[in-house]
């Protein structure tokens, strides 16, 4: 299936923990069964069902329990992953470790990437932003459009 989760929001995890999905990001779900894992950068990864289960099978398949990188993969990735629940408000429960562990605390960036979410601390993104802007140009320079 494919998935069309798209745009860029402003969001607020409130004391319990709770992060309101724009309405935009919930019309683009399958359902309301999310996983969240903690993401590669500094960020918060929430998949729909399927394409979770495409990216654990992945690592998986290539994983092997005596290859340092296998291990690390499925610490970082596969090990924090949890299923959640979208309530009839349309927000979601953030694991409190992997808040802690990407530092999003209160106020958040929401991205929608196609097949997945990404949820950023504010400072955080508009840091990696600087610091990828030169890189991003480089990237764009192998696209031909």
């Amino acid at each position: 299936m494919g998935y069309e989760i798209k745009g860029q929001f402003n969001g607020t995890i409130d004391d319990k923990g709770r992060l309101l999905l724009p309405g935009k990001i919930r019309a683009s779900l399958p359902d309301d069964i999310l996983v969240q894992t903690r993401g590669v950068d500094r960020c918060i990864w929430l998949f729909p069902t399927e394409p979770w289960q495409k990216l654990e099978a992945l690592v998986k398949e290539n994983s092997s329990l005596f290859k340092s990188q296998s291990r690390l993969i499925q610490r970082r990735l596969i090990a924090p992953a949890q299923e959640v629940n979208i309530d009839k408000a349309g927000r979601i429960k953030l694991s409190a470790s992997v808040m802690k562990s990407v530092d999003v605390v209160r106020e958040c960036v929401i991205l929608g990437l196609d097949d997945h979410i990404e949820v950023w601390d504010v400072e955080a993104y508009e840091e990696y932003q600087r610091e990828t802007e030169e890189d991003l140009n480089e990237a764009l320079e192998g696209l031909d459009f």
